[in-house]
């Protein structure tokens, strides 16, 4: 209760963080009133946290909560550290809850790392300056994870160890040069299955951002050199042409049973074949980073080159993503479906909204329609049946914060409550910031039998730590840096000190303290009006920097947010004092949120995911064969698609069988199908089925070449595992040929393998099979197709399944050949020198591992 406890846990920690320097000449800069003693933190019944503050400079906040933790005690001491900022808000829970964070940035920060997969579980070194571990269960350095992370906080917070870790991130190849980013370890051996390394670029750009002087230059020089590499890799191997688009599995969101269709749990071919938003926004990223560095230095034609590609792609990612309804799709499933799924994610939303893909108009759309049904928002909707808790049916922080950066962007004052509150939440009632919670109460495990979860949470999550900072560094205090200025914009939707929201105890000024930026360190305090109402969102009318008015700029950002650019020479060597007026901005729109009851199971799940089970010929139409998963068919209706275009729509649950009049039998296209199921109830769409396509009555359209019937260079002949082929094959310079292939109608041709990759399992790994296929007119020697054949891991060399696809475009009656070649260019990642150390499976070593064992080529006629 209120004042409970009050004087317990004097003493605890006593001297850490404290003395030096405290008191002697140090000018305290507090909020008004001073932080209160006790605050109480209540949501929904579970329970209380209770903040002691002590009087002082810095402060000790004794942090207590009556709800279960997950893991620890249900009373932590955290204490305010000499040289690091503070926060004084008119709340000692708020303000212990920022020390919180920065307590966890600090037990984060290590000088080295280890995972089971590396070095044999041994410790690696990360750098002189040390790096930053994942979290408490995740003692390794990724790639994600790490670039989220730096973006949102630590790149300010420590950028000498956010340096470090980046730095740790990149790799070149185990014979020397080519430095790219980092793929990490994943599904059917991750790279070019999983293609979201480019997020690296993400956090390079804050940390661009913060460094200065000699660091920074040489930074700008890695980073070019990283990003160059990178780009024209993944260009040449994971471009679609034909889309515009790059393809690979949704950042993030990777584990394929959570948030992708059950058909890709045990084959990711179609992921690999799939385009998502939030990995083609990173690539976008990625692209402008190239061109930014590469105009920094001098590199015109370069820098235009990149400036065309990132043209080219923010078209195509707003013609494929954005839907009617004015979502954004999440992924696009495969290369015979290439119609956008009806689902959404989170985090791709809120990167397109703060990269200004969708103008100001779709974001505020976006922002308002996404559903919500607990304290934060989920970070994908709908939700799957009969899936555990992890991304499915989770909340998580570190994306709760770029929801909230995004609802800054475009001025969203009701979403922008709803997410601090859900910050503030998690971090209060776990006394850590965790990686994530399920999505309709809040809490970090629901025990549900089969489905219970999150399967894996850990205590301070990295990018978690670096959410809560973010929420109060970047969103309500606007600071950004940019190079060499320091943008000061802060937000403040007033329902967060006033009203049945607030959080604050309606304070008259909040303050935060010695905030470091290059050199030096800057207190700011906000003074608030003594009137304000909810609703209302208070933007800065005027400043003092040291004694001195400077100049508030009300058009500084895109979204109207008022601020002020600072400068080294505005700037003393330390410390300096920014005191900011704010006022309530008049005539504002009214913004909203969506919230919906998970009552009825409908309202939150999708259906299950439906199949087409057959097509037959009948009358020279086809019939499709529709089976909707066990959904009750009154409480569904249908959509066809044939080759990514609606064909039928509103049909109902009970259309078992569908003939498509547009697609006769007898003509020479071969028409791909997929279904769509629809809750009539909450409109909440279900995966795609799998894509299945019609190659004439008998199979005709489909020529299949055996193993055995392939010139081959490398490997021997060989019966073991099931099916005829070469092994040990795909070594550099190893080739198969399909020397003489005639054409039967003209168009587009598929060329697939069937292929073996048991070098590791579906889940993890490094050693996706990958190769480059050519297909060449043998009478003009004109190449009429090229690209890169994906064959992931499948867990055994006894399995064989059909690879992707590299399509050509073939004329009827002309000769073709047909090479599938083990490239040097087209890699995975057991060719970077960072896997030297793996060993939690094929490829660590001095030499990369690309083998595989195809057993057949297919050319499909489209």
């Amino acid at each position: 209760g209120e004042g409970e406890g009050e004087g317990e846990g004097e003493g605890e920690g006593e001297g850490e963080g404290e003395g030096e320097g405290e008191g002697e000449g140090e000018a305290c800069v507090e909020a008004l009133p001073a932080g209160v003693g006790q605050t109480r933190f209540v949501a929904d019944g579970e329970g209380s946290v209770v903040a002691t503050d002590l009087d002082g400079c810095r402060r000790r906040y004794t942090l207590r909560t009556t709800a279960a933790p997950l893991a620890g005690d249900a009373q932590r001491v955290v204490n305010e550290v000499v040289g690091a900022p503070s926060l004084r808000s008119g709340s000692a829970l708020f303000d212990g809850l920022y020390a919180l964070a920065l307590e966890e940035v600090r037990e984060l920060s290590v000088a080295e790392i280890q995972d089971f997969s590396f070095n044999n579980g041994n410790s690696l070194n990360c750098g002189a300056d040390g790096c930053f571990e994942t979290g408490e269960l995740w003692n390794y350095v990724w790639t994600r994870d790490t670039a989220y992370a730096v973006d949102l906080g630590l790149a300010v917070a420590d950028p000498a160890r956010a340096h470090s870790s980046l730095v740790f991130k990149l790799s070149p190849r185990k014979t020397g040069g080519d430095l790219q980013f980092v793929q990490d370890t994943g599904s059917g051996g991750s790279y070019p299955v999983s293609t979201d390394r480019v997020v690296w670029a993400w956090g390079a750009r804050r940390l661009l951002a913060t460094l200065h002087g000699d660091a920074r230059e040489a930074f700008v020089d890695l980073s070019l050199e990283a990003a160059r590499n990178t780009v024209e890799q993944d260009r040449s191997q994971i471009f679609d042409d034909v889309s515009g688009l790059y393809r690979g599995e949704s950042s993030f969101l990777d584990w394929r049973e959570q948030t992708y269709p059950a058909f890709t749990q045990d084959d990711v071919v179609d992921i690999a074949s799939s385009k998502s938003l939030s990995t083609n926004l990173l690539h976008l990223n990625a692209i402008e980073l190239a061109r930014d560095l590469s105009a920094a230095r001098g590199l015109d034609a370069d820098s235009q080159r990149y400036d065309t590609f990132a043209l080219d792609l923010r078209g195509a990612i707003r013609q494929t993503f954005l839907l009617p309804d004015g979502q954004l799709a999440a992924v696009v499933p495969s290369d015979l479906d290439p119609a956008p799924v009806r689902r959404y994610d989170l985090l791709a939303s809120s990167l397109a909204i703060l990269m200004d893909v969708v103008d100001v108009t779709e974001a505020e759309a976006i922002l308002a329609r996404y559903p919500t049904y607990g304290p934060g928002a989920p970070v994908i909707w709908p939700q799957q049946q009969n899936t555990a808790i992890y991304h499915n049916r989770g909340e998580w922080p570190f994306v709760t914060a770029y929801w909230l950066k995004a609802a800054r962007h475009a001025d969203n004052d009701v979403v922008a409550t709803k997410m601090v509150r859900a910050l503030v939440r998690g971090a209060a009632l776990q006394l850590s910031n965790m990686e994530n919670f399920e999505a309709a109460s809040g809490d970090v495990f629901v025990d549900e039998g089969a489905t219970s979860g999150p399967v894996v949470n850990s205590r301070r999550q990295l990018w978690s730590v670096a959410g809560y900072l973010s929420m109060v560094q970047q969103t309500l205090f606007g600071l950004e840096d940019d190079g060499e200025f320091l943008r000061v914009a802060p937000w403040l939707p007033t329902s967060l000190l006033v009203g049945p929201d607030a959080i604050l105890a309606a304070p008259t000024s909040l303050s935060l303290r010695d905030y470091r930026w290059h050199d030096t360190t800057i207190s700011v305090t906000l003074n608030l009006p003594s009137s304000l109402s909810p609703g209302a969102v208070l933007h800065p009318v005027a400043a003092v920097l040291n004694g001195d008015d400077v100049a508030v700029d009300g058009e500084l950002f895109q979204n109207g947010t008022a601020g002020l650019v600072l400068d080294n020479a505005q700037l003393l060597p330390s410390p300096n004092t920014l005191v900011i007026t704010m006022a309530a901005v008049e005539g504002r729109a009214t913004h909203d949120i969506t919230e919906v009851s998970d009552a009825d199971y409908r309202m939150v799940f999708g259906p299950r995911t439906p199949s087409v089970t057959a097509i037959n010929e009948e009358g020279g139409r086809l019939r499709l064969g529709i089976d909707i998963a066990g959904e009750n068919p009154d409480d569904v209706r249908l959509r066809i698609y044939r080759d990514g275009e609606v064909i039928a729509d509103n049909l109902p649950g009970s259309t078992f069988t569908f003939v498509d009049e547009g697609a006769g039998a007898g003509s020479q296209r071969s028409p791909c199908y997929t279904v769509e199921s629809t809750f009539i109830v909450s409109n909440n769409h279900s995966q795609h089925a799998a894509a299945n396509c019609f190659w004439g009555p008998a199979f005709e359209r489909i020529v299949t070449i055996d193993a055995a019937d392939l010139e081959h260079v490398g490997g021997e002949g060989s019966f073991d595992h099931g099916r005829f082929h070469y092994e040990p094959w795909g070594r550099s310079g190893d080739r198969l040929t399909v020397p003489s292939f005639v054409a039967q109608q003209s168009g587009t041709h598929l060329v697939q393998a069937t292929f073996g990759n048991g070098a590791g399992d579906v889940t993890s790994g490094i050693t996706c099979g990958v190769k480059k296929v050519v297909v060449t007119d043998v009478g003009s020697n004109v190449v009429v197709g090229s690209g890169a054949m994906v064959m992931p891991q499948m867990g055994t060399w006894d399995r064989f399944e059909d690879s992707s696809f590299v399509a050509a475009t073939l004329e009827a009656g002309r000769t073709y050949r047909v090479d599938i070649l083990s490239d040097d260019a087209f890699i995975n990642m057991s060719s970077l020198s960072h896997f030297q150390t793996f060993s939690g499976g094929l490829g660590g070593g001095s030499q990369p591992f690309n083998d595989l064992n195809i057993a057949d080529i297919k050319v499909l006629a489209r």
